[in-house]
């Protein structure tokens, strides 16, 4: 992980998970990283991951405005 820290809450970031997959998403401190789905998907659809299940993550450059 970045620093073994954790992003800002709904930070958008760039992840990668346990299996090398990276993908594109908002970290939202009470349920973990989600990814941002290239098609609208329902809600009980969205894809969430725990922090536990994440390799390494970045905020995403352009959403970076420290």
């Amino acid at each position: 992980m970045s620093n073994g820290t954790f992003p800002d809450d709904e930070s958008h970031v760039i992840f990668t998970d346990l299996q090398g997959i990276r993908r594109r998403g908002i970290y939202r401190r009470d349920q973990g990283f989600q990814e941002i789905a290239e098609t609208e998907l329902p809600k009980k659809e969205e894809f969430f991951f725990p922090e536990d299940d994440i390799a390494h993550w970045e905020y995403e450059p352009e959403s970076q405005s420290e």
